[in-house]
């Protein structure tokens, strides 16, 4: 009997699991995109302090975890000295906790144009950990088609 109720319990939290992430998704692609541009698009390192938790976690093996990290980063770029610019999300996608963009980084300087795939993680409203996939889109393409 004992067991009967314990796995009603569990079952009836599993069904409840994905309704609840679901409606988190919305919320969590709007904040991602706002953080994103108001970083990136606006240079505003103090979006940092507003949509990334403080113990963040980063899986982009050039950087570590902190929001310090990416701030080093941002610096590291040079994107601060760089003219402000309305991020271009191609593709944006939300499911649960995650949410995905994919985004074109306008060429900087010597540097060439680059597409972007970024996975966030979002925990009690602030970007929580983070995943990234970058490539250039190269001069000498033989496929005719876009990288986005």
């Amino acid at each position: 009997m004992v067991k009967k109720i314990a796995l009603s319990v569990l079952l009836a939290l599993a069904a409840a699991m994905p309704a609840a992430h679901a409606a988190d998704a919305p919320g969590n692609k709007a904040l991602v995109m706002k953080a994103y541009q108001e970083l990136f698009g606006d240079h505003d390192l103090t979006a940092l302090d507003r949509y990334w938790a403080k113990d963040y976690i980063q899986h982009n093996p050039y950087m570590t975890d902190g929001t310090e990290a990416v701030k080093q980063f941002v610096e590291k770029i040079g994107l601060l000295q760089g003219p402000k610019f309305k991020v271009e999300f191609l593709r944006v996608a939300a499911e649960g906790d995650l949410v995905f963009v994919q985004t074109r980084q306008p060429k900087m300087g010597d540097k060439p144009e680059m597409v972007i795939v970024d996975i966030f993680r979002v925990a009690n409203g602030k970007i929580a950990e983070h995943w990234d996939v970058m490539q250039a889109v190269p001069a000498d393409k033989v496929n005719p088609r876009p990288m986005s």
